[in-house]
């Protein structure tokens, strides 16, 4: 693997932290229960890992309210 795939991976994992952290904390629930939601859901694996490049770009707020609104849809937040 290329230093720049490890550097990318790096970032996103950084980034999944981030979203998982942030999450948490705007829905009042345990970080862990919130990456387990995000995982069953497809949203970590199918949404956030590939649309890192552009997702990490936006504001928190919007970072949040899209991934609410997914997690919604995906039947897996009430």
């Amino acid at each position: 693997m290329q230093k720049t795939e490890l550097l990318m991976q790096d970032y996103q994992l950084d980034f999944i932290t981030y979203c998982v952290g942030n999450l948490a904390d705007r829905l009042k629930m345990n970080a862990s229960r919130v990456y387990k939601m995000l995982r069953s859901s497809g949203i970590l694996d199918g949404y956030i890992v590939p649309c890192y490049d552009v997702l990490h770009t936006f504001s928190k707020d919007y970072i949040m309210d899209d991934l609410i609104g997914l997690l919604k849809k995906k039947g897996a937040l009430s």
